[in-house]
């Protein structure tokens, strides 16, 4: 029988905490607790290799970040190469991840920070109310990654919510926005990017776009497709001439969840003079005490200007894990309100389902752990689901438990 969590309590610390509490290390607590050989981890950063190991722990991948890793070690503290020759490199790589034409590319000024996306997108923000000193609260779609409450908390920003299509966005503010929402796995129609854009664009108001699955939400296509799709919602703002500014998250791109090589902040400067404020002003925050390049990220710069082909192979068998692992949860959850969530409306690594009430608790009963959106809603990671003997029977534990509840807010709209 599973231990189950105590729940976690978040004390003040002189500021009202308005967020979420993170129910994500409350899975992973369950997980750890739970002592049964064949546990489910369906929560965050359980992606699995085709021998059903994490990928930080599938001998195959990703090898030569791991072994750059290993090599420099803990020999090196944190630190921050200036002007380094494989920054550069690294640069140009994340330039073709992004998919931005060579003359965008060009006008981009880029900082990479530790921490992952989160760095990525906490500097974002602080490169925007820099500048913007009023901005008082993040504007972020409904049921966003529960993440940005804390980057908010730390800003002593507000959130605010606005539709995950973006037919609503608000004047004041500062919008961050995903490619992919980050939660449901629901995708943005074109048409919302390209009416966002032009919005963005009258009002001259900055907004973040947070990229951390370059490619994932239409992994069923071929690689440089997939790319390609996954790229145009950037694409869109930077054509209508939209001030943005991307947060990155290599980490997640590469599945490097024990390494948490850093992300990088992209600012997509308009003009000479845009370029040099933001040069001047990233790397003054790159400089900053919380700024430093950490050794994983170096050694993620290191493979992405030795072994770029490398990374993209990598990568690439990513996209057809994630591909597969979609196929397995369409595959056992057919007949059930399940199966809605696999449709062309769904990209990404994450599903939040409507459920019965006590569902956490009657899936770790199963070994089986998910993650708390609320009573009745849960978050899976649909990699966390390993390819074999377990696929049918944990898919059909979890759609036992599915209702047709959807909140309005989460329901597929239409193209």
């Amino acid at each position: 029988m599973t231990k189950k969590s105590k729940p976690i309590s978040q004390k003040s610390l002189g500021y009202k905490w308005g967020g979420t509490l993170d129910q994500n290390l409350a899975a992973n607590q369950r997980f750890m607790a739970d002592t049964d050989s064949k546990k489910i981890n369906l929560g965050v950063g359980t992606n699995v290799g085709p021998d059903g190991k994490p990928w930080s722990r599938a001998s195959a991948f990703p090898a030569s970040l791991a072994k750059l890793v290993g090599d420099i070690g803990a020999l090196c503290g944190s630190y921050n190469p200036a002007n380094d020759v494989q920054q550069a490199a690294a640069e140009f790589i994340l330039g073709e991840q992004l998919k931005l034409p060579r003359n965008v590319w060009g006008q981009c000024i880029t900082s990479f920070t530790a921490g992952g996306g989160s760095g990525a997108v906490g500097r974002a923000i602080d490169f925007v109310t820099a500048q913007h000193t009023d901005i008082a609260h993040l504007n972020l779609q409904h049921y966003a990654w529960v993440g940005y409450d804390s980057i908010a908390y730390n800003r002593r920003l507000e959130i605010k919510s606005i539709p995950i299509e973006l037919t609503e966005l608000p004047n004041k503010g500062l919008d961050v926005l995903q490619t992919v929402h980050n939660g449901s796995g629901l995708l943005v129609p074109g048409k919302h990017w390209g009416d966002a854009g032009m919005l963005f664009t009258h009002r001259d108001q900055p907004v973040i776009l947070d990229i951390p699955y370059s490619g994932f939400d239409h992994a069923g296509l071929p690689y440089e497709e997939a790319l390609n799709r996954s790229a145009e919602p950037l694409l869109t703002l930077v054509d209508a001439g939209a001030p943005v500014v991307v947060g990155y998250g290599p980490t997640k791109v590469f599945n490097t969840f024990k390494y948490r090589p850093g992300g990088a902040t992209v600012v997509i400067c308009r003009t000479e003079k845009e370029a040099k404020h933001a040069r001047g002003r990233m790397t003054s925050n790159a400089r900053g005490g919380t700024g430093f390049i950490d050794i994983a990220t170096y050694a993620l710069m290191k493979a992405m200007a030795e072994n770029p082909e490398g990374l993209k192979s990598d990568h690439a068998a990513i996209l057809e894990r994630l591909h597969q692992a979609g196929q397995d949860w369409a595959q056992y959850a057919a007949g059930t309100p399940l199966a809605n969530f696999f449709g062309a409306g769904y990209g990404g690594l994450f599903r939040i389902l409507p459920v019965h009430p006590g569902t956490v608790e009657a899936l770790a009963e199963q070994h089986i752990h998910v993650v708390y959106v609320d009573e009745k809603l849960i978050r899976i990671n649909i990699m966390g689901l390993p390819h074999g003997e377990q696929t049918e029977e944990i898919v059909r534990a979890v759609s036992s438990r599915c209702t047709d509840e959807l909140p309005k807010e989460l329901r597929p709209f239409a193209a």
